[in-house]
Formats: C-alpha cells, structure tokens, sequence
C-alpha cells in the first residue's frame, strides 16, 4: 500500500489528507482517501496522480470523524467520482457507518478500525497490520506535559493503542511522525492520568 500525503489549502484551515493506493495499482486495489477536508482543493492533485488504468481515482473515503475540517468535502468526492464515505457516525455524505473491528480493503492493503472516542465520541482510527501504521485523526498520541481535562474514554483509547504495533502515525493535522512511537504514547497516557479526568 502506497500512502500519498496530500497538498493542504494554504489559506483555509483543513486536515491532512491521506491518498492510499495499491502498490502497483493492481486493479483489485481499492483506491481510498482518508479525511478529504474542508473544500476542493485536493481534486486537482488526486486528479494529477496516477491511480491505475481504467480505475477511479477514489473509490471509497474513510473519515476519522465528522468535524468540519475532515469531512466537509465528502460530498464533492460523492459527486465527482461516485466514492463511498464510511464514518463512526451519520453525517452529511456518509453512505456507510463504521464498527469497530471492521477490516476494510484500502489500496491492495487492509485496515482495522478502531473506534477512538476522546477528542470527539465519533473519532475512529484505521490500522494497517501488516505495515504497522495507524491514520489517528484528531486523537491526540504526543501530550508531553500534565494539565488540562480530558475523559475516561481517551484513557482508554490511549492504553488500546498503547497495545498496538505501531511504527508509523499519520496524524489529523501534525507531520507524520515513526521514531519511539510506543513510548510516546505511552508518555501521552502517564500525563493524561496525571491531569484531571472527566
């Protein structure tokens, strides 16, 4: 699975959007976008990569939850090239309502989803096994000090994916980021116990 990592309107505030295709393009790949954004920017760029012969350029869009800044343009993806948009929760757009533990194709690859309530009761997270890395969205993995409030569903969230083989993080909005990944989040729920919890 290849992950392409698409260009960010400057002037608007948005998401990072993910491309992920097959490694070859195999016809089998199921082209997928995670989190489209705020508007259209990101069209002309998917539309400028190649995605395979015959293929559409998105089959299916995954949103890691329903804000305004990941998902607003979903619709456009629907209309433009007939995409499929999962999500945790019903949504202006969303075709298909995701569980967790439901495996998905994307690319010519598979992801898990897990539900991730803590930044928002719709977050969800998608996990590649096999490349050991995990699209986040919004959920927060690098806390580096105490303070603040935050809720026992975050807790939990963060000691599942504390349990996880992850050696690479596509965030919501950061830079990707594959150094001491494990022992960031667990870093992140050692200052998150230590603050007060809702």
């Amino acid at each position: 699975m290849r992950v392409i990592q698409l260009a960010r309107n400057p002037d608007k505030y948005t998401c990072r959007s993910y491309l992920l295709l097959g490694d070859w393009n195999q016809i089998d790949a199921v082209n997928t976008l995670i989190d489209p954004g705020t508007d259209e920017y990101i069209l002309n760029e998917i539309d400028n990569i190649y995605t395979g012969c015959g293929k559409v350029p998105v089959e299916q869009v995954l949103l890691t939850h329903n804000h305004f800044d990941h998902a607003a343009s979903a619709d456009l993806l629907k209309q433009k090239y007939g995409a499929k948009v999962y999500a945790w929760a019903p949504g202006s757009g969303v075709d298909c309502l995701l569980k967790d533990g439901q495996v998905l194709r994307a690319g010519d690859d598979y992801l898990d989803v897990l539900h991730t309530p803590g930044h928002s009761s719709d977050s969800a997270a998608f996990y590649c096994q096999s490349q050991k890395l995990l699209f986040s969205g919004d959920t927060q993995l690098r806390i580096r000090t105490t303070g603040g409030k935050y809720t026992q569903d975050y807790v939990q969230t963060l000691i599942r994916l504390a349990q996880l083989d992850i050696e690479l993080i596509y965030p919501g909005h950061d830079e990707p980021f594959d150094s001491n990944v494990r022992s960031i989040i667990l870093t992140t729920l050692q200052n998150v116990r230590n603050s007060e919890l809702v």
